[in-house]
């Protein structure tokens, strides 16, 4: 059935019909309960009511009367007060209500004493404190919540002074917190409350005085409360008075230090009041508490101005010497992160100080510029401290990263930046330095690309530290970091990351295991490695692989199989990778914890097998063969390898040395080159072996050209040097450095060439020279491995016979340089094998003259060129190469052209650092050469010049190499095809204290040996009258002593001035060098005292210096200068200053002349020159008055001699040296004027005068300096003064301007000549723009503009300068002529007189030159003058 709307209509009747009785008892029920509900809301109404009058305050008197009538409900203070209109409106209803009072004017009085009884109880003194509450009935107040009862009466005008002396009375009366309703409460504070922020004060002087008032008579709490809100109460009007009562609170106690220097920073006080109030603060800093710290920062940062910036950070810098220095620099470093961490109260400070002063140096720009201008203004190592570290790192997350990046160049190069300084840094503060990771990580790949080795050697310190102090995360960056330098293709940077991490393994090996996967990944560039550096690599990797077997399984296996691949290679480059990489692996393998252990079977087993594989794989390859025994000695030698490993290598080497390379004596038979059996030093009876040399060369150079197929194995010349070192390591090892089994090889003969054919090589053929000269090769490198065996013998007949070799060697290379010099395009055999490219042709006759051509062209097209002033070493080192050219025999090659050995470096074998032992070698007779003494002969042997020149010169490049100077020496980026490796790949081996510890033993013989050519030149001295200009330098002795001399000098120099030396560990061995030097001046008992570190300074710089009489060449006078610099910068001493100037002086008093009697000059005596010149300024106690002498006595002296002649004071300055003279003292000169202090507002009247009088003399130097163009105007003088001008305008804008500033009114005299001088130098200065248009000099032109800019800024300061001391009207401004340097005027602008008729088109720009003032002779010129 269908449900309609009519049938559910019906269903709805029946079923109300049926419920209805219920329906009916529920409408009951609800209409009972409505009921219900309004008898109980009327109920607890009225108890409300009745409730809320009981706590109404019922106590008659005029004050509740007029409060009530006016709205406020006063309570017994269980409520708050409650008030039923608007404050404003009760306000003004109470002044009208008081007026019309039938007692007015008692009323007022009335009224307060109605409020004092009121506040007598504590409750309602809390709630006349607390707000108001705004009554239900108001419906036009401002809030529900209103301010207080005491707030709103200090509003009216009549009550407020009355109302707030009553509160503040009051204060002394509370003594710590109050408790209301159960909680503690400070009233102090809500009552100063009341005050803060009132909309009118009616008296502020009187406020502020009862306030400060108060700060004398209550508890210290409250006297924080009270300073703390004053700067919410007081007017500004009042701000001066109450700072100067804070600043005394302050110097009386440093309790109240935060709170006082809160307040100040919130107050607006003048510059003059504010630098009083710093003053004061920077006076407390030394007493000031620990947690007061960051807000004394705060402030001092906050009110720093750019005139006082400066002086603030060295204030704060100070405070390292407080006894607080940690803690300070903690708070530097210290992130906000470390607030989250468990901390004490003392590294809750750390946090609020890092926040200020990174707030200071973040927003505000003065700041970081003078933390920077105050960092690099400290130049000694031991000024620096570690916060400036810290500073930087926070600047290096600015804007700044490249000025960070300068500065830290410039601190590393002079030293503050040093190992020691950062372990001191590292070992104190890892943990603050770990946030910093980032910025340190980006700053060590900056540093590490420097050209400098300096600079990246402090980078790969700064990533050492950083994988020893930081957790594993920054470990795994480093790493990365490395392998992607290694990367970069760069050989200085690959050198230097691969240097870190070989460091990184062999000190820490077991915390670089974990990461042996990502240094696994550098053999993705094998091919971009050289073979010292794929060394490095498989050495790594083979120790990372064999430290733990498990974790180093799988590196293991790649490294087999890579090997193996490379063995197998026919490729010589891969093969030399397979042979270093198992050499590597078998170091790992076979290594032993002590000398009489051996390996296990299997071990065993897997050594010799890969030891044969690359035996086998290598015998077809020479010089892969001859690399094989050269790492394999290398290993053995530095190694600890096991016994049974040893045994084995011994056994199979020497048996085939003898095979290969001894034969019997016996009648020869005609060769290709006649031959002869030389160098025999045994007896009859042990020369029955000689060294099949000549004989093996002419066979080897038959089979390169044979067809027929190669024997298996075959001897080859190329490994006779290296298998000899293997055998003889071997032997060493064995027999615990005893060589009787082999010695018979020292004094064994050699087939060579007989030296009547080599007088005529000039006539041989082509090939026949080739073998000649392939055969002194070999002769020479054998003659250097006897020596470098047999060196460590003591006997005298060992020794002896090591003289011979010595004297062979020498005499060998001597032939060598005849014989190159007849053979044209031929390549030497190699005697080194890590050389990548196959060596070309180095030098020939040919090649040597064209050379010598071009190096005469380029010296003519040079000779108008700026001279190249870089103080390096590199000069020093410059010659080096070349000695043995300069001491070659005369008489026999006068006519003849010869080529120096100095390019054929790595052709010759490696002589080892035990060698040199050889210099401390006494006298050897020659009937010490027979051991039977059946020798009748009886001839001395040492140490003849020729020899100890050869040793002396090997020396000096070991420690060049190896010892890392902190003199600035820059790499190239470009790539070069020789290693600068090669050669000392022994000496690699070694660290650099081993040594310096080796160098430092042999000082006592290098110092005899400098006596002895001191004494050999005093001697020619007084052979020659006493003078010294006058000794025939041009004989071979002679020659061979100012080579020695040199040498010592710089083996003097490379072993004090190694940067080891600035850490502290390395004390002792400094100490024990200075000992060496000052034991040759001490006799008797005085050796024995204990000298200090100040004594032994003074001492070695005494005894050095007595070598000064004896120097005959300006390049020895450079060198001891270093030496004496080097040694004076380890003690700061004014009196061995002032002798380094006087002896650079005495230099410059001499006339340096060649060998042939010729006046010295060109590039490199220019460079000598302006060393010698920079030096004798900058260590002058007065370097204005050095800079003076120079100027005004030796130059006029010059400008009156000759075109030919010199100064008569300073004989080295001629014509040809005045530009080098003209710029070093131009540029000394800035530097000068820069160590100007700048002027401060604090400055004392003397110490005005004192800056005042060192600008006169600048600028009299200047003004002789600028004037000298018109008597020298070359291209270099030009461009000297445009440069060096400019600058000397910018900083006497910038520094000296405001000491005149400050002196004009007082010293107007004074200040007229400065500038008047200044203006007639600026004159020339203007005068030289228009000559550059006039010589059309593109460089010097570009010079221009800068210039002209600088003197125009010159001007706009002059006028400053004259305003702010009230007389604008004595300047005035006019063009000037453009004139050319003799005075004449520029024709082509003759017409023109606008100032923009200049090039360039800038309005004033050029003519309009204000600085300048014209002749007195020129009347049409139109000039800026300041009459006075």
């Amino acid at each position: 059935m269908l449900l309609t709307k009519a049938n559910l209509f019906w269903i709805g009747i029946l079923i109300l019909k049926t419920h209805v009785q219920q329906i009916h008892s529920i409408l009951q029920i609800s209409i009972n309960l409505r009921h219900f509900n309004s008898v109980l809301f009327n109920l607890v109404s009225s108890t409300k009511k009745r409730k809320v009058r009981d706590n109404n305050y019922n106590e008659k008197s005029v004050f509740t009367e007029l409060v009530s009538t006016c709205g406020i409900i006063l309570k017994d203070g269980s409520a708050n007060n409650e008030i039923s209109i608007d404050q404003a409106m009760f306000q003004k209803n109470l002044v009208v209500a008081m007026k019309a009072h039938e007692t007015y004017p008692e009323t007022v009085n009335e009224l307060l004493e109605g409020l004092q009884n009121y506040m007598s109880e504590d409750k309602r003194f809390h709630k006349v404190l607390m707000p108001t509450i705004t009554s239900t009935d108001c419906d036009n107040a401002r809030a529900s919540i209103q301010d207080s009862v005491v707030r709103i009466l200090m509003g009216v005008d009549m009550l407020q002074n009355d109302v707030m002396n009553m509160l503040l009375e009051k204060l002394p009366e509370f003594i710590g917190d109050a408790e209301y309703n159960g909680e503690k409460l400070f009233v102090p504070h809500l009552l100063l409350s009341q005050f803060r922020w009132l909309d009118r004060i009616i008296d502020c002087k009187k406020l502020s005085k009862k306030l400060i008032e108060m700060i004398s008579i209550t508890s210290l709490d409250i006297q924080r409360e009270i300073i703390t809100c004053l700067p919410e109460i007081i007017e500004d009007s009042e701000h001066a008075t109450v700072a100067n009562t804070l600043r005394d609170v302050l110097l009386e106690g440093n309790q109240l230090t935060v709170a006082v220097l809160d307040a100040l920073s919130n107050l607006n006080l003048t510059s003059e009041l504010l630098l009083e109030v710093r003053g004061s603060v920077i006076q407390t800093l030394k007493s000031v508490e620990l947690e007061d710290l960051p807000v004394v920062i705060k402030f001092l940062l906050q009110t720093v101005t750019n005139q006082d910036s400066l002086e603030v950070r060295q204030f704060i810098g100070n405070i390292s010497d407080l006894n607080i220095d940690i803690l300070y620099i903690s708070f530097y470093l210290f992130q906000a992160s470390l607030q989250y961490m468990s901390r004490t109260s003392e590294k809750d400070c750390e946090t609020l100080t890092l926040d200020a002063i990174k707030s200071g140096i973040h927003f505000q720009r003065t700041v970081a510029e003078a933390f920077i201008k105050a960092i690099d203004n400290v130049k000694a190592a031991g000024e620096q401290k570690v916060l400036d570290l810290f500073v930087l790192l926070i600047l290096y997350n600015t804007s700044r990263k490249k000025t960070v990046e300068s500065l830290f160049r410039n601190k590393i190069r002079s030293g503050c930046f040093s190992e020691n300084f950062l372990q001191s840094s590292f070992s104190s503060y890892s943990q603050i330095l770990r946030d910093y990771f980032t910025s340190i990580l980006s700053l060590c790949e900056v540093l590490l690309r420097s050209p400098e080795p300096v600079v990246s050697y402090f980078a790969c310190s700064l990533y050492k530290h950083c994988f020893l102090y930081f957790d594993s995360f920054c470990k795994q960056e480093i790493v990365s970091s490395l392998v992607t330098h290694i990367g970069s293709g760069l050989d200085s940077e690959m050198d230097s990351s691969l240097h870190i991490l070989v460091d990184l393994v062999e000190n820490n090996l077991k915390a670089m295991v974990p990461f042996a996967i990502f240094v696994k990944g550098v053999l993705d560039y094998l091919d971009n490695l050289s073979v010292c550096q794929i060394r490095q690599l498989y050495s790594m990797l083979s120790r990372l692989a064999f430290y733990d077997t498990d974790e180093g399984g799988m590196i293991q296996d790649d490294l087999h199989i890579i090997i193996r691949k490379q063995l197998s290679s026919s490729n010589p480059k891969y093969k030399r990778m397979g042979v270093i990489g198992a050499i590597m692996i078998v170091k790992s393998m076979a290594v032993s914890k002590n000398d009489t252990e051996e390996l296990e079977d299997d071990i065993f087993r897997q050594v010799i097998s890969l030891l044969q594989l690359v035996r086998n794989s290598c015998s077809n390859n020479p010089q892969s063969s001859a690399l094989f025994m050269d790492e394999l000695s290398s290993v053995i030698n530095k190694g600890r390898l096991a016994t049974n490993i040893e045994n084995w290598i011994s056994e199979n080497v020497t048996s085939d040395f003898q095979d290969d390379f001894v034969v019997d004596i016996e009648e020869g038979k005609d060769w290709l080159v006649p031959l002869e059996l030389s160098f025999g030093l045994n007896d009859e009876e042990e020369s029955a072996i000689a060294i099949d040399l000549l004989p093996l060369i002419i066979h080897t150079s038959d089979r390169k050209k044979s067809t027929l197929p190669k024997q298996p194995r075959s001897p080859q010349p190329l490994c006779l040097s290296p298998h000899f070192r293997l055998v003889q390591i071997c032997e060493y090892k064995q027999q615990d450095g005893n060589l009787e089994g082999i010695d018979a090889l020292i004094g064994c003969p050699i087939y060579t060439v007989k030296r009547d054919v080599i007088d005529k090589i000039s006539s041989l053929s082509q090939k026949e020279k080739e073998i000649i000269c392939t055969t002194l090769f070999y002769e020479i490198n054998w003659f250097i491995e006897m020596v470098n065996g047999f060196a460590t013998q003591t006997d005298a007949e060992m020794k002896g016979k090591v003289i011979c070799r010595l004297i062979n060697i020498t005499d060998s290379q001597r032939l060598l340089e005849k014989c190159l010099a007849e053979t044209t395009n031929y390549i030497p055999p190699l005697a080194n094998f890590d050389l990548e490219d196959k060596p070309q042709n180095t030098s020939t006759a040919s090649t040597f003259k064209e050379s010598k051509k071009s190096t005469k062209k380029q010296g003519k097209k040079l000779k108008g060129d700026k001279v190249n002033l870089d103080d390096s070493d590199e000069t020093s080192r410059g010659s080096t190469q070349s000695e043995k050219s300069q001491v070659k025999d005369n008489k026999e090659n006068k006519n003849k052209a010869v080529v120096s050995l100095s390019s054929y470096t790595k052709y010759f074998r490696e002589l080892d650092i035990h060698v040199f032992t050889m210099l401390t070698t006494s006298l050897i007779t020659k009937s010490a050469l027979d051991s039977q003494q059946n020798t009748k002969l009886t001839e001395e042997l040492k140490l003849q010049p020729a020899q100890l020149n050869f040793l002396l010169e090997d020396l000096v490049q070991k420690l060049s190499h190896s010892l890392l100077s902190t003199t600035n020496k820059r790499r190239t980026f470009l790539k070069t095809k020789v290693d600068k490796n090669i050669g000392y790949s022994h000496l690699d081996q070694l660290s650099s204290n081993e040594i310096i510890a080796n160098i430092i033993s042999l000082l006592p013989s290098l110092c005899d040996h400098l006596e002895k050519i001191s004494s050999y030149f005093q001697k020619e001295v007084e052979d020659n009258d006493g003078v010294i200009d006058s000794i025939n330098m041009s004989t071979d002795e002679s020659k061979y002593m100012m080579c020695i001399f040199k040498h010592l000098l710089q083996c003097f120099l490379s072993v004090f001035s190694w940067n080891g030396f600035l850490m502290h560990c390395n004390n002792d061995i400094l100490k024990q060098s200075l000992q060496v030097l000052i034991s040759r001046i001490k006799t008797g008992d005085s050796t024995r005292t204990q000298s200090t570190f100040q004594e032994l300074i003074r001492g070695s710089f005494k005894y050095l210096q007595n070598f000064s009489n004896t120097i005959l060449n300006l390049e020895s006078g450079v060198l001891l200068i270093k030496v004496l610099i080097v040694i004076a910068k380890k003690y700061e001493n004014t009196e061995l200053q002032q002798k380094i100037a006087t002896l650079a002086c005495d230099l410059l008093k001499r006339e340096w002349r060649t060998v042939d009697g010729e006046r010295e000059k060109g590039q490199k005596h220019n460079e000598l020159l302006q060393i010698v010149i920079r030096t004798y300024i900058v260590h002058s106690e007065e370097q204005l008055s050095a800079i003076e002498t120079l100027t005004t006595k030796g130059i006029p002296e010059l400008i009156d001699a000759d075109k030919n002649g010199s100064s008569n004071t300073f004989p080295s300055l001629t014509r040809n040296s005045f530009a080098v003279y003209f710029r070093v003292i131009f540029n000394q000169l800035i530097d000068s004027i820069k160590s100007i202090s700048p002027y401060k507002q604090t400055d004392t009247k003397q110490s005005k005068m004192d800056k005042l009088i060192q600008w006169n003399m600048a600028v009299r130097i200047h003004h002789v300096l600028v004037n000298l163009l018109k008597v020298f105007d070359g291209r270099a003088i030009l461009g000297t003064v445009l440069k060096y001008g400019r600058q000397f305008v910018e900083v006497f804008y910038r520094q000296a301007m405001p000491l005149l500033d400050s002196m004009f009114r007082f010293h107007r005299e004074d200040v007229q000549s400065i500038l008047k001088t200044f203006q007639l130098s600026t004159r020339t200065l203007h005068h030289l723009c228009g000559h550059t248009k006039i010589i059309k000099d593109i460089s010097l032109t570009n010079q221009v503009p800068l210039l002209k800019k600088a003197l125009e800024a010159f001007v706009y300061r002059v006028m400053l300068m004259l305003t702010v001391n009230k007389c604008p009207e004595a300047f005035w401004m006019g063009n000037l002529k453009n004139r050319d340097l003799q005075g004449c005027e520029i024709l082509s602008q003759v017409s023109e007189h606008s100032s923009a008729s200049d090039g360039g088109g800038q309005g004033k720009g050029s003519d309009e030159e204000a600085d300048d003032v014209p002749d007195e002779d020129d009347d049409e010129s139109e000039v800026v003058s300041i009459p006075f």
